[in-house]
């Protein structure tokens, strides 16, 4: 009857463990897809900066690149996170 009980303890324990590896991998898997989108969310924000900005500090300059960038889109990114 003991010899019994330890094999069902072993077992309970081997499938305990089976079960948390399980979860660990699935966490870092969706974890590492929302890094990746989020990566590509970053690249895109800043292929838009390097596009329509400049590196001058004169006022007209300034205000154009405030309305030369395209805010029609820009909660659309932050939904896909």
């Amino acid at each position: 009857m003991e010899n019994n009980k330890k094999t069902t303890d072993l077992g309970a324990i081997i499938g305990i463990m089976i079960v948390i590896v399980i979860l660990l991998v699935g966490a870092f898997y969706f974890a590492g897809q929302r890094i990746e989108k989020s990566n590509e969310f970053k690249a895109a924000i800043q292929k838009e900066i390097a596009t329509t900005s400049t590196s001058s500090d004169a006022v007209s300059d300034i205000e154009k690149d405030v309305n030369a960038v395209n805010t029609d889109g820009l909660g659309d990114g932050i939904n896909s996170l």
